[in-house]
C-alpha cells in the first residue's frame, strides 16, 4: 500500500484515476483497494490525491 500512496501523490500519479493507480499495482478492483486504502491510512484515495494536488503545484 505504501506504493500505490506514494504513487497517488506522485507528479504523473496526481493526475491519473483512482482505478487505474490501483490496476497498476495490480488491483482488479477500485472499490477493493479504496476500502483496503481506507483502512491502513484513515483517508479515501481520493482524499488523499485531492490533499496532494492542492499541497504541490
Amino acid at each position: 500500500m505504501e506504493g500505490v500512496r506514494r504513487d497517488l501523490t506522485s507528479p504523473d500519479g496526481r493526475h491519473r484515476t483512482i482505478a487505474s493507480v490501483a490496476h497498476a499495482w495490480g488491483f482488479s478492483d477500485a472499490g477493493h483497494f479504496s476500502r483496503g486504502f481506507h483502512h491502513a491510512y484513515g483517508v479515501l484515495p481520493g482524499a488523499w490525491q485531492r490533499t496532494a494536488r492542492r499541497s504541490r503545484p
